[in-house]
């Protein structure tokens, strides 16, 4: 799968405005504790999956784990069904990536470059070379848990989109996350390809 349809968690009254209802629809939750107070009131019947945000450790992904259990049993649906996709964007969570892949319900990783950007003051270059240690990371991560190629989060640079994306798609990516249509079809087509 190379897009998805995400909704804040913050806000779970929001998950009735947008159509949780496609195959893809997976349900953005706030790191801590306020992810783990979100689940239950957005759990819905219709909900592929949650992202966890900024995931640095397996107990923190095993605790969302019993949360959505709970919520799945609340609701009367099969326990287990709703998948995670811890997103890996702090130096911890780049670091536990091995770990974060082999947690429960885990189905792939997302790599939050802003973030790591941020907190390592990275500043990549059109190559985007100075990310590769950290794309590698996550790509060697996820296959040696035997999970989904991960994904990345959107490209801070118009100018570069399909560069950036065709490097993805060559080092094991299998999507990215898209900020609107023109992006989803542009997306599509590059990790189609790869």
């Amino acid at each position: 799968m190379r897009r998805y349809l995400y909704v804040p968690g913050q806000r779970p009254l929001v998950i009735d405005d947008v159509a949780i209802g496609e195959p893809d629809g997976w349900l953005w939750l706030p790191p801590g504790g306020a992810g783990l107070r979100a689940v239950r009131p957005a759990m819905r019947p219709d909900l592929a999956g949650v992202c966890a945000s900024a995931a640095e450790s397996a107990p923190e992904l095993a605790a969302l784990a019993a949360a959505l259990a709970e919520a799945e049993d609340a609701c009367g649906m099969p326990v287990g069904r709703v998948k995670v996709m811890p997103v890996v964007e702090t130096a911890a969570g780049v670091l536990a990536a091995a770990e974060l892949a082999r947690a429960p319900r885990v189905v792939r990783l997302l790599l939050g470059e802003a973030g790591l950007r941020a907190q390592l003051r990275l500043s990549p270059g059109p190559d985007e070379r100075e990310l590769l240690w950290l794309r590698s990371m996550v790509v060697a991560a996820s296959a040696a848990a035997g999970i989904a190629a991960p994904v990345a989060d959107g490209c801070p640079d118009a100018d570069r989109f399909e560069a950036s994306g065709a490097a993805l798609a060559r080092l094991g990516f299998a999507g990215r996350l898209c900020a609107g249509a023109g992006e989803l079809e542009r997306t599509e087509g590059i990790f189609a390809a790869g």
